[in-house]
């Protein structure tokens, strides 16, 4: 027999308590468990326990009630602890999320509302630069096994899709091999023709569960079909295009949390192990005016790093709010103040995790201390998609006013 699940936080301080206290654990073992580098189970079903996996559920719906700005800043020690983890747990709540970007309120709800019964874990399958998966109509009642409801089929691969492998839903689009449309859709992860390939050995974001996954005929009943789900054309809507820019704010909040992770990690280590240089005339480390120079500018940008990304979080959330009256200008200016926190942010974490080095010295590049998962980490995620690319959106609304086009990465 299963056990029951978690009861479900409403309460935003519970909420940061509850990850507060899982961060602590994380970080207990995060040098290790970078070195081991095994899919995070164990640390999703903690993740679980804490009952916040609905957190962004409306509480009509028996979900948390929750907020944007409450749940990324309840995610933020997670982030600093691991950024793989953090980075795998702030897309959980974009993909469970994004449901609701899609006009058949009826099906999104139930869906909404199987998370907050099950605390269903949920990953994605939507690298826009894959090939894209096929999906196949299926006759209602043709063999199913669905009492006659339909549906699809999809086939296909798709690489660098966090989550997939550890989740209980997977998010997606597929095209129809009959008419070329592009369909949203949510899939059974747990289903037979469903192979999670477990092939993540990256240089960082080790536990962020990144792999591919492939499909084979896989099961798409009709009630999992959420609609259109292009961004262009007649149909398009700029609401029904925000997941894009949540992923894109997820990532700037994962990059601030780098750097605050490893700022507290060396400082830390400067407290408890650097020798001051002999040449400084100082007895304690913490004293040295070298170490307390350079240690002042990485927090200074790194605070910028995060007020820029609060920024850009409540612009977002106003424009969310908006729902299926928001218009291509209300969601460009919350683009733009993405692109601009992506750009700073980017530098901030891979400046910050390259020169902590500096402030604890040559013995502190031990590997039993770890502290090259954090400039892993962010080497990694900050490839995700080109920054030169954000810094030439911000550029183009300097000089001409001009928003970024919805895309897979705007």
């Amino acid at each position: 027999m299963s056990a029951a699940p978690p009861r479900t936080v409403t309460d935003p301080a519970e909420a940061a308590d509850a990850l507060a206290a899982l961060a602590e654990q994380f970080t207990a073992v995060a040098a290790e468990r970078d070195h081991e580098g095994t899919a995070p189970f164990a640390e999703v079903a903690a993740f679980r326990a804490t009952g916040l996996l609905p957190a962004l559920v409306p509480r009509e719906l028996g979900g948390g009630g929750l907020d944007w700005p409450t749940v990324l800043s309840a995610l933020r020690p997670v982030l600093r602890a691991d950024g793989g983890l953090g980075h795998l747990f702030a897309y959980h709540f974009v993909n469970s999320w994004r449901i609701q970007l899609n006009e058949n309120e009826e099906r999104f709800q139930a869906l909404q509302r199987g998370l907050a019964r099950n605390h269903w874990f949920w990953g994605g399958a939507g690298n826009p630069r894959d090939a894209g998966l096929a999906l196949t109509p299926v006759e209602s009642g043709a063999g199913t096994g669905r009492g006659g409801s339909g549906g699809f089929t999809v086939s296909g691969r798709k690489f660098f899709a966090t989550g997939a492998q550890v989740s209980d839903r997977i998010t997606a689009s597929g095209t129809r091999v009959d008419t070329g449309e592009k369909l949203a859709i949510v899939i059974d992860a747990t289903q037979p023709g469903v192979t999670h390939h477990d092939d993540w050995e990256n240089n960082g974001q080790r536990l962020s569960a990144s792999g591919s996954v492939s499909f084979d005929a896989a099961s798409v009943p009709e009630e999992n079909v959420l609609g259109f789900g292009g961004q262009e054309g007649p149909r398009y809507h700029p609401y029904s295009s925000l997941s894009i820019l949540f992923f894109q704010l997820a990532l700037d909040h994962v990059h601030v949390g780098l750097a605050e992770g490893a700022l507290a990690a060396a400082a830390e280590y400067v407290r408890s192990s650097t020798k001051p240089w002999s040449t400084s005339g100082v007895d304690r480390a913490v004293d040295d005016p070298y170490i307390r120079e350079l240690i002042g500018d990485l927090t200074a940008a790194t605070r910028a790093a995060d007020a820029l990304t609060w920024r850009a979080t409540e612009s977002l959330t106003a424009v969310a709010d908006r729902g299926w009256a928001l218009t291509d200008a209300e969601r460009g200016e919350a683009a733009i103040e993405i692109a601009a926190a992506k750009v700073v942010s980017t530098k901030v974490a891979l400046d910050v995790t390259s020169r902590v080095f500096e402030l604890t010295g040559a013995r502190a590049t031990g590997t039993s201390y770890g502290f090259d998962r954090f400039w892993r980490n962010a080497r990694t995620v900050t490839l995700h998609d080109p920054v030169a690319y954000k810094a030439q959106e911000v550029g183009d609304h300097a000089l001409r006013g001009a928003y970024p086009e919805p895309s897979g990465y705007s």
